[in-house]
């Protein structure tokens, strides 16, 4: 079935998306966070029929909207209903969906105290990035910091870690007690957040880069989720670069990808066999694994990103969207439909991927 493509331009700069997670069916509702606007939103939107457009199935409609105190960095569900936003004012908030029959509803139910700011002038640093195990959620900083909330509670943190001396860009848990960060030179470290408070890493490590006399930062990461130990991470260079945790002493692939930075890079969650990349020349590529070339006897428990050279003939790779000329900031999969936010003032829903 040929994947099929709906443009619809919303007039905001989307920086997040993320479909609201469901069971059992498609998943009809998503959420956004805007950047760059003179005032951002948070907003919920849902999926309703349209007989009237050619070639589009479903048109989406804002049901609820919450204005936000700064440019949306980050968007992660900790449950069905409950989402967690980060925001560059150095802040962290926790939305509510409610569900109805008719119109949709989003309200705040909590709000951290300041976690990123820089120590010398002690104003607000951005929060760059977050990311969701469980009920914790990690955020990094501009000032290099890593913080471990809980969702139960925002106003105290769980762990505090002096990360880096420099911006942070990307984290990621790797598991329930360790967390990747990686920095604006390109180092990524990992931090066990239970005994990590002086902020001395486990490990750290380059990401890798096609010119080795250049620094080449990491713009997105992603672990897999099944093998959880696969770390995959997308960078300003526009490649791909696959970590085994449990062996850091070189990366276990490298792919040369996108011309330009990729921006998002995650997997399908209900078939991780496909991965999907976006990137800042307007982009998206899907991923997606070599079944009947993948021999179990030569990769590790079947996984072709652990292949090395031998995964360039191991993955197809279609390209989704492309010469969007505007950067594709967020994307997010739920069964055979994609969704992505960009910097063209549209949101792209595509179908049967």
């Amino acid at each position: 079935m040929s994947t099929t493509v709906g443009a619809h331009y919303i007039s905001e700069k989307i920086s997040q998306v993320r479909w609201l997670p469901e069971k059992l069916t498609q998943s009809e509702r998503f959420v956004t966070g805007t950047w760059d606007m003179d005032t951002n939103f948070v907003r919920v939107w849902r999926l309703y029929a349209n007989p009237y457009a050619e070639n589009v199935e479903h048109t989406p409609r804002c049901n609820d909207k919450m204005a936000i105190e700064g440019d949306v960095t980050g968007i992660e569900f900790i449950n069905d209903d409950t989402f967690a936003v980060g925001c560059n004012d150095g802040r962290l908030s926790l939305f509510n969906v409610h569900r109805a029959v008719e119109e949709d509803q989003i309200r705040r139910t909590a709000h951290s105290e300041r976690l990123h700011y820089y120590k010398c002038s002690q104003a607000n640093a951005p929060c760059t990035g977050i990311s969701v195990y469980g009920t914790d959620i990690a955020t990094v900083g501009e000032d290099g910091r890593l913080n471990v909330l809980s969702a139960n509670n925002l106003r105290q943190v769980k762990r505090t870690i002096e990360a880096d001396s420099m911006s942070l860009l990307a984290t990621s848990f790797v598991n329930q007690n360790q967390v990747v960060t990686a920095n604006r030179m390109g180092v990524i470290r990992l931090f066990d957040v239970r005994t990590a408070s002086d902020g001395q890493p486990t490990i750290s490590f380059m990401a890798a880069s096609q010119d080795s006399k250049s620094s080449n930062f990491v713009s997105a990461m992603v672990t897999h989720p099944m093998q959880q130990h696969i770390l995959i991470c997308g960078s300003e260079e526009g490649s791909i670069t696959v970590w085994d945790m449990r062996h850091l002493n070189f990366p276990a692939s490298y792919l040369s990808a996108h011309k330009t930075s990729i921006t998002d890079i995650g997997f399908h969650r209900q078939d991780p066999s496909k991965l999907f990349t976006a990137a800042e020349g307007g982009e998206m590529w899907m991923w997606s694994d070599n079944k009947h070339l993948i021999d179990a006897s030569q990769t590790d428990s079947s996984s072709a990103w652990l292949a090395g050279d031998r995964l360039r003939s191991l993955v197809n790779v279609d390209g989704i969207l492309t010469n969007i000329r505007k950067a594709i900031n967020s994307f997010d999969v739920h069964g055979s439909r994609l969704i992505c936010g960009s910097d063209s003032e549209a949101v792209y829903i595509i179908n049967d991927v």
